[in-house]
């Protein structure tokens, strides 16, 4: 059996950076993985389920181009994303839609597959390679800085209580907002390339992904 799993996220979510993370294993094997942008940075196409929809595309591409005899199975932790394609939410957003009719052109290519919900904790290497391919994009955005300092704009999902705690012991000086699902983090950090790293150890670490 070949199993996939897939994660994406956008920050902040709509408009913002868009990035994706997707890990493939046959018989428990890790065979592939792939992170990277799920679309133009800041546009209107940025957001949380495109770049999800975005990492299982990329995945099936690389399953469906091995052309495998074996099932396929496919694991998200977007409840959105998995329940669209199991037929039990329907496709409405004109953003989705040729995503979901790329999925399904993908599919039609492979011998079996099925989607599985999963909790956010059993995707954590998926979502690692999605925050690894932010803080590339936030290295190379910093390489040529118009500006001695960059503003960071992204949400961490644990309370603000909690988020604003783990900034100060690391020193880093922000103004954490509540949002839904989390706290909103807006600071500024040096245009310098991995300056970004202490914000996004922070985020790993209280969403139990580090």
């Amino acid at each position: 059996m070949i199993e996939i799993h897939f994660d994406g996220l956008c920050e902040p979510n709509p408009g913002g950076v868009a990035t994706y993370g997707f890990v493939i294993r046959r018989e428990g094997r890790k065979i592939h993985e792939g992170h990277g942008l799920a679309c133009p940075p800041k546009t209107p196409q940025c957001t949380n389920n495109v770049a999800e929809y975005t990492g299982l595309i990329k995945a099936l591409e690389y399953v469906a181009g091995a052309k495998p005899a074996e099932s396929v199975v496919a694991r998200g932790d977007s409840e959105l994303v998995v329940r669209q394609l199991l037929g039990e939410y329907k496709v409405k957003s004109p953003l989705l839609a040729p995503l979901y009719r790329r999925v399904c052109e993908l599919v039609s290519r492979l011998p079996s597959i099925r989607f599985e919900l999963v909790p956010r904790e059993e995707n954590r290497e998926a979502d690692a390679l999605t925050n690894l391919a932010r803080a590339e994009y936030a290295g190379r955005s910093m390489r040529a800085p118009t500006t001695d300092v960059m503003t960071v704009d992204l949400v961490i999902a644990a309370p603000c209580e909690a988020v604003a705690a783990a900034l100060r012991q690391r020193g880093i000086k922000a103004v954490v907002t509540a949002v839904p699902g989390g706290a909103r983090v807006q600071c500024d950090v040096p245009a310098r390339e991995y300056a970004l790293g202490p914000v996004l150890e922070v985020k790993a670490r209280l969403e139990g992904t580090a």
